[in-house]
């Protein structure tokens, strides 16, 4: 198993640019520029210049940030909260799949050969090492500062693939009764492998979120990053999530801002 942890001295450099890889990420793609709501909700997946986004692309437009969750981010993220649809009626939805999102596991939804689970480790991990069969792709080794907890993991594939793991930030099995049952396969797919949605931490910690949301859920490191990710996501996605969760959102971003 990889070795784990604690950095000392709160948060280093490396978790605080995760946090802010979401934020810019998110800012970054905003509401698309091309008015195609009616392709992905919320513009969510859509680039300002018109094309569709990658996580090598998001990548590239977060790489080297040094941004936590700032004034600004703060601000955009409440007026996404104001701005939700009624919440959903819970029984309204059907029975959740996970394969609803991710038919046959991670997508390569930029066709570079490499699927995004593998392009968000080569993101949130340090000294990346890649398989030899496979370089540039999948990563064989590297060293997590987790943004949930603050632990310092030592990913080894060889050994297990669990003590790392993506997290979606915004739960699929949330998102899916917050009205993406209604959204098309493409459109859940899309959702599921943003690069913006998407996290690597602590396995142990994901494990411990589950599917729950903000309102039961928040990580002991980093509340106002992942609360304004989280509102930024719902309101892009125009997802009517339980009115719970938004007012937990909306006491950890006033309190932020304050």
């Amino acid at each position: 198993m990889g070795k784990r942890s604690r950095a000392g001295g709160g948060l280093g450099a490396a978790a605080l640019a995760v946090i802010a890889a979401v934020v810019v990420a998110l800012i970054a793609f905003g509401d698309g520029g091309n008015g195609d709501r009616a392709s992905w909700p919320g513009g969510g997946w859509n680039r300002a210049d018109g094309g569709t986004a990658s996580a090598a692309s998001a990548d590239r437009l977060a790489g080297g940030a040094q941004l936590a969750a700032d004034e600004a981010a703060l601000a955009a993220a409440l007026a996404w909260l104001d701005a939700l649809p009624a919440p959903a009626d819970p029984g309204a939805a059907p029975s959740y799949e996970r394969e609803a999102f991710l038919p046959g596991g991670w997508a390569d939804l930029d066709r570079d050969g490499c699927h995004t689970r593998n392009e968000i480790l080569q993101r949130d991990l340090a000294d990346v090492a890649f398989l030899a069969e496979d370089p540039g792709c999948k990563v064989a080794s590297g060293r997590l500062t987790d943004p949930y907890t603050g632990a310092v993991i030592d990913f080894e594939r060889a050994e297990s693939t669990t003590t790392v793991q993506v997290d979606h930030i915004v739960p699929l099995a949330q998102a899916w009764r917050a009205g993406a049952w209604r959204w098309t396969k493409d459109q859940r797919q899309a959702f599921a492998n943003d690069p913006a949605e998407l996290l690597a931490v602590d396995g142990a910690a994901n494990q411990a979120k589950g599917d729950q949301g903000p309102s039961e859920w928040l990580p002991e490191l980093n509340q106002c990053g992942y609360a304004a990710a989280y509102a930024n996501l719902a309101g892009r996605y125009e997802l009517a999530i339980p009115a719970a969760d938004a007012d937990a959102l909306r006491r950890v971003l006033t309190a932020c801002a304050d």
